[in-house]
C-alpha cells in the first residue's frame, strides 16, 4: 500500500519548515513568493491533501508540551517525570508522554516525532540517548521548541539542562590515579541521561594527565536489559582479569556487575571497587549498596519544562543551556573513593 503523502513530506521537498508549510496551507501572508510558489509547487507534485491537523498547525497552540524517551529508561526518568508534571501543572501546560522503543517499526523516532507534530504539541522535551542527534535534527526541521536533558546543546530554538558528565569521570579517574590504580574499567550503557562519551573523555583526560592511556579496551558497551548485562559481565569476568575499579554508566548496570562479581568469588570492595550513576533505587537495593553519583533528577525535569515555557512565551532566557550539580554518595561498594 502506498503511503500517505504528509505535511512533513511537503516540508523536506519544498526544503522549508513545517511552520512554512502550515502558513501556506493557511494563506498567510509572510511568505516570501519564491518559497510560497515552491511549497505549492511541492504540493502539486506529492498530490497532498492538507488535513485539519495541518490547517490548524500554524494557527493554534495546544498547550500541551511532549515528552519523549526510550522506553528502556523508564526506570531511571521516572522521578524526572515527576519533576517535569509538577511543573507543567503549575505553569498550566499539559503533558504528553511519547517512547521510542518498541514501536513495531524501523523508524521509531521519525514515527514519534511525526505524532508530536501531529498533536500539535507547542514544544517538545527530549532525553539523552543514542538517537539524540536524530531526535534534534528531526525537532530543528518541524521549528518544535525543545529542551534536551541529559546532553549540553543550545540554538535559538534549543535549550538544555545536563551535568558535567566530563568532570565526572575526570574526578573519578583522578581519584584512584592520585593513589596509584590504574586498572579502571568504564560500563557503557546504550541508552543514558548522561553523556557518556563525554564521561568518558574525562577519564581519558584524566589518565593523560597522569601520563597514561585510558585504552579501548577498558570499555564494555553493554545493554540495558538487566539479565543480558549480567551474563556479559560474567563472561567478562570469565575471560579477564578482575579489574580493581569499575565506573558504570547506570546503576542498574553497577548492581548486574556486583551480582556477576558475587556469582564469580569476588569481594566488593575489597577486590572490586564499583561505582554506579544516577543514585537510584538500585543503589539502596544492591548489596553492598552502591557508591553513586548522584543528579538532581527532580530538579532537572522542573528546569526543562521552564526554559521550555519560556521560550514558548517569548521570554527572556538568561542560560539555554543549565549545568546542574552533582554529588557523589559514598557507600559500601568502595573504600578508597
Amino acid at each position: 500500500m502506498k503511503k500517505k503523502t504528509t505535511i512533513y513530506d511537503v516540508a523536506e521537498e519544498a526544503d522549508v519548515s513545517l511552520a512554512t508549510v502550515s502558513r501556506v496551507i493557511n494563506g498567510s501572508n509572510v511568505v516570501k513568493k519564491a518559497t510560497r510558489d515552491r511549497v505549492l509547487e511541492a504540493i502539486k507534485r506529492l498530490d497532498f491533501k492538507p488535513n485539519q491537523v495541518a490547517r490548524g498547525l500554524a494557527t493554534s497552540k495546544s498547550t500541551t508540551i511532549a515528552v519523549v524517551f526510550p522506553q528502556s529508561i523508564f526506570a531511571r526518568v521516572k522521578d524526572m517525570i515527576g519533576g517535569i508534571g509538577d511543573t507543567g501543572r503549575t505553569l498550566d501546560y499539559s503533558l504528553t508522554m511519547y517512547t521510542t522503543d518498541e514501536l513495531g517499526d524501523s523508524n521509531p523516532l521519525e514515527d514519534v516525532i511525526e505524532r508530536v507534530v501531529k498533536s500539535r504539541a507547542d514544544g517538545v522535551i527530549l532525553f539523552n540517548s543514542q538517537d539524540i542527534e536524530k531526535g534534534l535534527e528531526l525537532t530543528k526541521q518541524y521549528n518544535l521548541p525543545t529542551a534536551v536533558i541529559g546532553q549540553k546543546t543550545s540554538d535559538d530554538n534549543v535549550c538544555s539542562v545536563y551535568v558535567d558528565a566530563k568532570a565526572i569521570g575526570y574526578d573519578l579517574a583522578k581519584n584512584y590515579l592520585d593513589q596509584g590504580i590504574d586498572d579502571i574499567l568504564f560500563v557503557k550503557a546504550r541508552q543514558n541521561l548522561i553523556d557518556l562519551n563525554s564521561l568518558h573523555e574525562g577519564i581519558k583526560e584524566a589518565f593523560v594527565e597522569a601520563g597514561k592511556t585510558f585504552e579501548d579496551d577498558r570499555v564494555i558497551t553493554t545493554s540495558n536489559e538487566f539479565e543480558q548485562a549480567h551474563n556479559d559481565f560474567a563472561n567478562y569476568l570469565d575471560s579477564h582479569q578482575t579489574p580493581r575499579v569499575v565506573i558504570a554508566g547506570y546503576d542498574k548496570e553497577a548492581v548486574a556487575f556486583v551480582q556477576a562479581c558475587d556469582d564469580k568469588g569476588v569481594h566488593i570492595p575489597d577486590d572490586l571497587e564499583i561505582i554506579g550513576m544516577v543514585d537510584s533505587t538500585y543503589a539502596i537495593i544492591s548489596r553492598p549498596k552502591l557508591t553513586s553519583v548522584h543528579l538532581p533528577i527532580y530538579d532537572m525535569g522542573a528546569v526543562a519544562v521552564r526554559m521550555i515555557t519560556k521560550m514558548l512565551n517569548e521570554e527572556e532566557i538568561d542560560e539555554r543551556a543549565v549545568c546542574m550539580k552533582h554529588t557523589v554518595v559514598k557507600r559500601d561498594s568502595t573504600k578508597l573513593l
